[in-house]
């Protein structure tokens, strides 16, 4: 079933309008670099201090209303803990939640140098991930640039431990199929346990491949087309 982009778009609108800069962060960002994740919850990040304010600011609206994660959490859902959570009320069917976390949590402070610049009027290449969005639902979304992203969850990797950091490293390595020469050119500035621990997870690629798929790429990519055209997705070289 195709996402229902109107809350995340209605949520940028409100904050945006109040001033408050944000980055869609998760699952949709991994759809967005060619990774095959089921969207649960819409991720975003703002800016440190922002976080219960960008919540009370959405619930002002009506449009929202808070709706706290239950206390039961577990390895994938951990990393949610003690975040503003909110949902959308009666306007969508399910409704539709929303988690807010600060930019620093993923390394994406400041959140105005991280984000893909607008796409209007820009052909662009879409990932067969979320190829039922089309170039229109896409326009104008904050997303975050592929190098600042994966350095970020990275770094998060190193520093806590956390296993959906990890996983999300991996597998953007597979969905973007990327390559030592792109590491070097957009983390050489990074620390050497970072760069080994990307490098390692793009050196071990091809065994990811599942033996009985049909993809000669990637886990994730069939060919060397494929291979081509994710290249063109913007955020990539940026």
């Amino acid at each position: 079933m195709a996402m229902n982009l109107t809350p995340v778009k209605v949520a940028v609108s409100i904050l945006e309008h109040h001033g408050v800069l944000m980055c869609i962060v998760g699952e949709l960002a991994l759809n967005y670099y060619n990774v095959p994740r089921v969207c649960h919850d819409i991720e975003i990040c703002v800016s440190k201090s922002s976080a219960q304010a960008a919540a009370g600011v959405l619930c002002s609206t009506g449009l929202f209303e808070p709706f706290e994660l239950d206390n039961d959490f577990n390895n994938y859902t951990e990393y949610k803990r003690g975040f503003p959570r909110v949902h959308t009320t009666r306007w969508t069917s399910p409704p539709q939640a929303i988690v807010i976390f600060t930019a620093t949590f993923f390394g994406l402070d400041p959140i105005e140098e991280i984000r893909i610049p607008p796409l209007a009027d820009q052909n662009i290449y879409v990932s067969k991930e979320i190829s039922d969005w089309g170039q229109d639902g896409i326009v104008n979304l904050p997303l975050p640039r592929l190098p600042p992203l994966l350095r970020g969850l990275a770094k998060r990797f190193l520093d806590t431990r956390d296993d959906m950091a990890m996983i999300a490293v991996e597998q953007l390595v597979d969905g973007m199929n990327l390559d030592e020469a792109w590491a070097q050119k957009h983390l050489q500035d990074s620390d050497p346990a970072l760069m080994t621990l990307v490098v390692s997870q793009i050196r071990s690629k091809r065994l990811r491949i599942d033996y009985f798929s049909e993809n000669s790429v990637t886990c994730f990519i069939s060919d060397d087309q494929e291979a081509e055209n994710v290249r063109l997705i913007p955020g990539f070289e940026q």
